[in-house]
């Protein structure tokens, strides 16, 4: 799974979880000003509400809202 977050926005409280979940997972922080996470994807083309954080599943599911 991969997490899309904004470092320094609430969306690092998600980060923290997965952390201490002890759950495998890949992250992505997102760059405020072009919207573009350190993956190289367009926030705003993966995500339509453009909104983080947000957790793309191993199946390819997005959940959107915390």
């Amino acid at each position: 799974m991969k997490l899309y977050y904004l470092p320094g926005a609430c969306s690092f409280a998600t980060l923290i979880s997965l952390i201490e979940s002890g759950q495998p997972f890949e992250s992505a922080a997102v760059d405020r000003a072009t919207r573009r996470a350190s993956d190289g994807h367009e926030l705003n083309r993966i995500n339509p509400k453009g909104y983080v954080p947000m957790l793309e599943l191993d199946d390819g599911t997005r959940l959107t809202e915390v």
